[in-house]
């Protein structure tokens, strides 16, 4: 090998540990934030809730953590009991098997439904509340996928658990009302206002959020354009 060779290696090597560093201190930052968040003595995690429309009677919102057969005895009486012609099932991240498992059990249990799927992508708020004063509040957005099972009832199915029509009567009792309770009401009124203003406040922050990484995304797009 000649000299000229050894001092081209030489240079593309140097090239390759420059680009490394940069890389490493991004993953470094990155890693003293992670550290740092997750730090008990120093922040509390509170995972924000979905942001989504007000749910329909027919749509049934899956957690990870629900039970099955709740979710199947759901499913049956809106279909049979209140005459649903479809329902939908949402899934979000690691519900997204649940939901595909629920639909496919109900078509298989019950003859005529069939389904229809849709895939989205849901903002989901990661919040970490401070317990030392000279830290601030941070708020995480991040993006999970979802899906949504159309379950549509033709008309034709029928409940698999009836097999002959019977008529039953049911009786009701009516309880005395209890003026007591007008003290506890406006208690958890009062209760429910002071969430609100904290809701309220927590939307500010994540727009907030919002627009600082929009801005940061526009500024790196700048320098990528410069760069080219």
């Amino acid at each position: 090998m000649s000299d000229t060779e050894f001092e081209e290696n030489e240079t593309n090597i140097d090239e390759t540990e420059e680009d490394y560093n940069e890389d490493d201190e991004n993953l470094m930052s990155d890693h003293k934030e992670f550290l740092l968040l997750n730090d008990p003595t120093k922040y509390v995690y509170m995972r924000r809730v979905v942001q989504r429309p007000y749910a329909k009677k027919n749509e049934i919102y899956l957690s990870n953590n629900g039970k099955f057969l709740y979710y199947v005895k759901r499913a049956k009486n809106l279909l049979f009991n209140q005459r649903e012609k479809e329902i939908i099932i949402h899934g979000l991240g690691a519900a997204i098997s649940l939901a595909v498992e629920l639909s496919l059990y109900l078509q298989k249990d019950i003859e005529g439904l069939t389904l229809s799927t849709t895939t989205s992508s849901e903002e989901i708020i990661d919040q970490y509340d401070p317990l030392v004063n000279d830290l601030e509040p941070v708020l995480k957005i991040r993006h999970a996928s979802a899906i949504h099972i159309k379950i549509i009832n033709d008309g034709s199915s029928t409940n698999p658990n009836t097999t002959n029509s019977t008529t039953t009567t049911t009786t009701t009792t009516l309880t005395p009302i209890n003026f007591r309770t007008t003290s506890k009401k406006s208690n958890s009124q009062s209760k429910e206002n002071k969430k609100l203003l904290k809701r309220q406040e927590l939307d500010k922050k994540v727009e907030q959020a919002k627009s600082q990484q929009k801005q940061q995304r526009e500024q790196q797009q700048l320098k990528v354009q410069e760069t080219c």
